[in-house]
Parts: C-alpha cells; structure tokens; sequence
C-alpha cells in the first residue's frame, strides 16, 4: 500500500491534459455557435428588409393602379372638359365606327434596292 503512495502520479497529467482539451473544445464550439447565430440574424434581417420592399412594391403599384383608374374615369374626363370649355362633344355608341388599321408595307428586299 505505501508503494503506490510513494509512486509519481501519471494519471493526473491526463487529467489535466483532457481538461485541457475539453476547455478548448467547449470555447470553440461556443464561438462557432455565436458566429452561425450571428450570421442567422443577419440572413433574418435582410429577408425582413426585402419582404418589407415587396410590400412597398405591392402598395406603390395599388397606388399606380388608382391613379390609373383615376385617369381614365369617364365621369372625370368630362368634368376636366367642362372645365377647360373644350369643344369636344359627346357622342352616342351608333355613330361611333371601327376603324381598321392599315396593313404594314412590306418592305422590299435589301439586297434587291439600287
């Protein structure tokens, strides 16, 4: 029994060699999940930033499509007539008449042109 107390311990540089190596590995893998989160946020934040550019898109365009629909009121194109004191009269649908439109010259061919 008194041997082995006499004996130099190996086992406790082991020991603090593991505990040595599992500081190193608890800091690492500590870092790399701050770095994976941090680069979570960021992809977060930019499909926030582009879905909230999507939805200001979408509002610009109801609003393009309300001036639109402004613009070619009928009710509104009269009134703005009345009140330039245009000449332009309204007419009923039996003496409007569809025009057809011209057929586009053919061209001749280049090589044919002196």
């Amino acid at each position: 029994m008194n041997r082995r107390r006499s004996e130099d311990p190996r086992s406790h540089y082991f020991a603090f060699f593991a505990l040595v190596i599992a500081f190193v590995a608890a800091t690492t893998g500590g870092a790399m999940h701050a770095i994976f989160r941090n680069g979570q946020i960021k992809t977060e934040r930019k499909i926030a930033e582009t879905r909230q550019r999507i939805e200001q898109h979408r509002l610009d365009m109801q609003m393009i499509e309300v001036r639109r629909e402004k613009l070619i009121d009928r009710y509104e194109i009269r009134e703005q007539l009345e009140h330039w004191s245009s000449d332009l009269i309204p007419v009923t649908h039996g003496v409007v008449e569809k025009v057809h439109p011209l057929p586009a010259p053919v061209a001749a061919p280049v090589a044919a042109r002196s």
